[in-house]
């Protein structure tokens, strides 16, 4: 199990939400502060060294993220991953 998945487990138990909500919520995340910054998802996802569709999924919350690919899409982000999930 990685680390963002046992987190995610967590923070789900404690506020009695799904896992997929969670992961739904992280990719909302990842996408306004994309289009904060202006960024396609092509290029967010070329930028971090992942596959377009794959960056799809995961804005979608379909796909679980890795911690390391967190930290490759917050910092093409120019953003912490504390600031990723902070107040999730």
């Amino acid at each position: 199990m990685s680390v963002v998945t046992y987190f995610c487990n967590q923070y789900a138990r404690i506020m009695k939400a799904s896992v997929e909500q969670v992961y739904t919520e992280l990719g909302k995340r990842i996408i306004e502060a994309r289009t904060a910054k202006g960024m396609s998802q092509e290029k967010l996802a070329a930028d971090s060294g992942i596959d377009r569709s794959h960056m799809g999924f995961i804005e979608q919350g379909r796909r679980k993220p890795t911690l390391s690919t967190l930290y490759k899409i917050a910092k093409s982000l120019g953003i912490s991953l504390e600031q990723l999930f902070k107040g999730l």
